[in-house]
């Protein structure tokens, strides 16, 4: 039997080189391009704001305008991103550890509203329910529209657990309330942070949805003061404050992750 021969030292380093000096420093370079243009717009808005000054910047952030803007934002991200992972989490839970009937078409019709666009959603509904519109229809619609980014990772999460795991818990006496909620649910922590995240920047993001639903955000805002007074100092403002929702946003969703991970040694016996 032939023994497998060793690579030459200088072949090996020669690899190193090539991968490190011109792929690497390729990969390297393209990342740093795309992330200086997805940063531009927040260098802009922060070249604008010390540009403006802060002796105008004040009064316009201390507005009660700002503070009603703040407050539907929060409440918004409040009230939807936990009705979207109740939803999500339960409709994964019956499309992959129940035996309802016909779970492969339940599971197309929970990914379906991904296919919609979020304001043909709100549009659909103002003309089915014209007077729908504020913080209650908001949420209805946004819960509708942004529910899968929830639904989607859950469900893959629980079709790759271990089923041994809650085998053996359930010998141990568990109810399988507490099963769920000691044994499930915490695996299932990085899927919902993943898909929470998702649902609270598009939250955040979205105007053609609170628009057509007549619900104020800071990018309706936005829009409306860059409409009236173009590259304004109060646009620029606006979009300050919404650039530190998206920061805060992030934070949260790193701080709720931890640092805890869940592995297994082998693939397990999916079921």
């Amino acid at each position: 039997m032939a023994l497998p021969t060793a690579v030459s030292p200088n072949l090996r380093r020669r690899s190193r080189g090539l991968f490190l000096g011109r792929g690497n420093g390729w990969v390297v370079s393209l990342a740093v391009l795309v992330s200086l243009l997805a940063l531009l717009p927040i260098g802009f808005i922060v070249a604008v704001s010390f540009q403006t000054g802060w002796a105008t910047l004040v009064p316009l952030m201390f507005r009660p305008r700002v503070g009603e803007l703040l407050i539907n934002t929060v409440l918004l991200v409040v009230i939807t991103i936990p009705l979207c992972v109740t939803l999500g989490v339960a409709l994964a839970w019956l499309t992959e550890r129940t035996d309802l009937p016909g779970r492969r078409g339940w599971s197309l019709l929970a990914t379906a509203p991904l296919a919609v666009p979020a304001f043909v959603h709100s549009y659909a509904w103002v003309s089915l329910v014209p007077p729908i519109h504020g913080l209650p229809g908001a949420v209805l619609v946004s819960v509708i529209a942004y529910f899968p980014f929830l639904y989607l990772p859950v469900a893959a999460t629980l079709r790759r657990l271990d089923p041994a795991i809650e085998d053996v818990a359930e010998s141990l006496g568990l109810k399988p309330r507490a099963i769920f909620f000691r044994v499930v649910l915490p695996q299932l922590r990085l899927a919902i942070c993943g898909g929470a995240l998702l649902v609270g920047l598009h939250l955040l993001a979205e105007y053609g949805l609170y628009a057509m639903i007549r619900f104020d955000t800071f990018t309706t805002a936005i829009f409306d003061q860059f409409k009236s007074t173009f590259n304004g100092p109060a646009a620029n403002l606006l979009a300050s404050v919404l650039a530190l929702c998206c920061l805060v946003m992030l934070t949260s969703e790193s701080a709720a992750r931890g640092t805890a991970r869940y592995a297994r040694v082998g693939a397990g016996s999916a079921r």
